[in-house]
């Protein structure tokens, strides 16, 4: 209860915080002006690929600016020299996130490397007013993993009855060319206020796939469900989902919890609270993580949250209810630079991965980490199916 306590305590001042501020903003501040972004690359790869090893200016980068009171957004590309410039911008404060994406070709003809490259950066809740010089926003390599978070069901079904949020699940997908193996991956949601952390994620549950090493083959274009419940959900609420085939599911044997026999279950590592593994139906952040053989002791923090290491994590998706949030992140850009979302509880709504192209016929899914870009708002969930766009 005081660890409940101090946490309020310090989201309050946090809000207080942020609301003062955007009080501060006089109105000789809220004029229309011109906001200038700089975008930058201080690896060298953007230095090595344009051949001018002194400019660090990242050319046609995607600029994405969010008002954080309005909501409005302002979306362009730099000009050859890493700048983007856009008028009639409202004086706010404002979440900014950077993208630039070099393909497979580009990378391996300029760095020798047979691979895509994506980096990405970001800002979140900085002011911008008329008297705001500019903002540069610095970018780091993010690299695309062969498995995927492809779809999560979180929202919940619409009433009647109500509250109904047994019937979720996550679905992964084999964005690569060959088989790979699903011994030794687990998926975890993370706990907020430990984004800066340079080490671990902080975990509030934590369950694993079972077997030994190549019992869960997931092959190529193929994907996999797992449900918090393998059942079929349209006998307690009509307007939910038949789960009952699914591939696992959540299984606490600490609780009341009933598994369905047909359908294996994920094996608990770590398990805070709840009858069930469940996600939030607002805000959280899911992510596939693939653990080594020396994964077998874990630590943790001042709170009881299981410690990952984020050199484990393959994969991560942030959801909130109020997509300008960004100040109020789980994930670091690394893994997630963005927030997908946006939409009220209980909707029977899910996020699902978008088309990036086929390969010999087989979808790729797009993977440049950052779930405002990557996912989209499905009207319903398509387990064990791809919204082909």
């Amino acid at each position: 209860m005081i660890k409940i306590f101090i946490s309020l305590v310090i989201i309050a001042f946090i809000t207080l915080a942020l609301s003062s501020c955007k009080q501060s903003i006089s109105e000789s501040e809220t004029t229309q002006f011109t906001s200038k972004v700089f975008i930058a690359d201080t690896t060298g790869i953007t230095a090595k690929i344009n051949g001018d090893s002194l400019a660090i200016g990242v050319k046609h980068a995607l600029v994405e600016l969010t008002s954080v009171s309005y909501g409005v957004q302002y979306q362009g590309k730099t000009n050859s020299g890493g700048w983007w410039e856009k008028n009639d911008v409202i004086a706010d404060y404002y979440n900014c996130f950077a993208q630039k994406h070099y393909p497979k070709d580009t990378v391996e003809k300029y760095l020798g490397i047979s691979q895509e490259i994506t980096l990405v950066g970001s800002l979140s809740a900085i002011t911008l007013t008329d008297k705001t010089d500019s903002v540069k926003v610095i970018l780091t390599p993010v690299i695309s993993s062969d498995l995927l978070i492809s779809e999560i069901y979180y929202n919940g079904s619409s009433p009647p009855p109500p509250y109904y949020f047994h019937d979720q699940f996550t679905e992964i997908y084999n964005n690569s060319l060959e088989v790979k193996y699903l011994d030794n991956y687990a998926i975890g949601d993370l706990s907020y206020g430990y984004r800066d952390d340079p080490e671990f994620l902080h975990c509030l549950h934590l369950y694993k796939f079972p077997g030994t090493g190549t019992d869960c083959p997931i092959y190529p274009g193929e994907m996999i469900i797992v449900a918090q419940d393998a059942i079929n959900h349209q006998e307690y609420n009509a307007n939910s989902l038949d789960l009952s085939d699914a591939d696992f599911e959540y299984y606490n044997p600490l609780s009341s919890d009933v598994p369905n026999p047909n359908v294996p279950n994920m094996i608990q590592i770590y398990h805070k609270y709840g009858h069930d593994f469940l996600y939030s139906v607002m805000n959280d952040a899911i992510v596939l993580f693939e653990l080594l053989p020396q994964d077998t002791v874990w630590s943790y923090d001042s709170f009881d949250q299981i410690l990952v290491p984020i050199n484990r994590a393959v994969d991560g998706v942030e959801y909130k209810e109020e997509l300008t949030e960004y100040e109020y992140k789980r994930l670091p850009d690394i893994l997630d630079a963005g927030i997908t979302g946006g939409m009220p509880m209980y909707k029977g709504k899910s996020v699902a991965r978008k088309t990036l192209k086929e390969v010999n016929g087989q979808v790729i899914l797009m993977d440049n980490n950052n779930s405002s870009i990557d996912f989209q708002v499905l009207d319903h969930p398509t387990p064990n199916s791809l919204d082909i766009n």
